[in-house]
């Protein structure tokens, strides 16, 4: 009897951590030479708030909220709190996220992240005892560096001309002034970041992913241009240290909630390794199944599938890497024993294999089961 652990991250769009963990389960039941264990992980993007759900035993809480695109009609959002450790935990995906954002409506430049500010305040005037907020950050289809959130807390924008403009990305290379007055909240705001990577710059958060979010190359150099300008703004204004480096997750969510909150941000791999992964030590696996949508360089800023990898890298075990898609150059940068499965060479194409994602995760499972029969019997 071999162990395998299940420990996917979420596929972007497709399927969260927890639905591809149980898959992937159900794929290998029948197979009475292996004993498996599910442990879906998330990085702070999609499927943040059930794997929450999941090892802190929540309470699911629902609200409404003003959805991230034009025309301001209200959407149904889930929180999750803990009453035992005064704790309520959000997924930004949940609220401002790509799956909630229509294709023809992914336009960053027009789009703001005030419905999870609308869902802090609702929280916030709310009779439940809280402590900590813990935000998972990733997964956001919205690049507008929190404002949007900061605006139901006060914050307005003043253009050249002293008129107050709206707080979109669009408008912040004409932003000359601002008005904010410093709040303290109840709670104290824990963000779980999905990358490392820095605010702006050539590996910054606009160029790196605000072309996934819609954003054309014309519109990077905006909304770039737009940052700089509230950045300049924030530090004559000693809001902000010129020296400090900003966190880009969230389209610059986790920098804006540092700034105007004083948020605390958590490397999610340390959120992984230390809360999620210690769970399997004691189930011992001889195998490790992981993955996500889309392996490339991206991934290896500490996303959740290279974390996954480089934990039981160390311990030697033999890890599946299942993804959609694989960078055949980035997968060369892990260690020897892990072993890549491409969901879309089972298909004529990308599309089909979205379209059939679940017979995707099965023809993997059916591949690990005769690898490890192969290897092992």
């Amino acid at each position: 009897m071999k162990r395998v652990l299940i420990a996917p991250n979420s596929f972007k769009e497709c399927a969260d951590s927890r639905e591809v963990a149980e898959i992937l389960e159900e794929a290998f039941v029948n197979f009475e030479q292996i004993r498996t264990m599910k442990l879906p992980v998330s990085d702070g993007g999609d499927g943040f708030l059930e794997v929450c759900r999941s090892l802190f035993d929540l309470n699911i809480l629902n609200y409404s909220v003003t959805a991230p695109y034009d025309g301001g009609e209200k959407i149904q959002v889930k929180a999750g709190y803990s009453k035992d450790e005064k704790i309520i935990f959000i997924e930004s995906a949940e609220v401002i996220g790509l799956k909630r954002i229509p294709i023809e409506q992914r336009h960053p430049l027009v789009l703001n992240s005030k419905g999870l500010g609308e869902l802090v305040k609702q929280i916030k005037e709310c009779k439940l005892n809280v402590e900590k907020l813990v935000i998972g950050v990733g997964g956001t289809g919205t690049s507008d560096m929190g404002l949007g959130f900061c605006s139901e807390f006060g914050l307005e924008l003043y253009d050249f001309l002293n008129n107050k403009v709206e707080i979109i990305p669009a408008n912040y290379f004409s932003v000359k002034n601002y008005k904010w007055k410093s709040i303290k909240l109840p709670f104290k705001i824990n963000l779980i970041v999905d990358v490392d990577n820095p605010l702006l710059g050539e590996h910054g958060t606009i160029r790196t992913f605000a072309p996934q979010k819609g954003a054309t190359i014309g519109e990077l150099t905006v909304l770039e241009a737009g940052f700089n300008k509230i950045i300049n703004l924030l530090i004559n204004n000693n809001l902000l240290n010129p020296t400090e480096v900003l966190n880009g997750s969230g389209g610059g969510l986790a920098a804006g909630l540092k700034i105007f909150f004083n948020a605390e941000i958590v490397k999610a791999k340390d959120f992984i390794q230390n809360f999620l992964l210690p769970k399997a030590d004691d189930f011992a696996p001889d195998f490790v199944v992981t993955g996500e949508g889309s392996f490339d360089r991206q991934s290896l800023m500490n996303k959740g599938a290279k974390v996954v990898t480089e934990y039981f890298s160390s311990k030697k075990i033999p890890i599946f890497l299942v993804c959609g898609k694989i960078d055949k150059e980035t997968v060369k940068k892990l260690e020897g024993n892990v072993i890549p499965i491409e969901l879309s060479n089972f298909f004529n194409d990308e599309a089909e294999s979205i379209k059939n994602y679940e017979k995707g995760f099965i023809l993997a499972a059916e591949q690990i089961k005769n690898y490890i029969t192969a290897i092992e019997f």
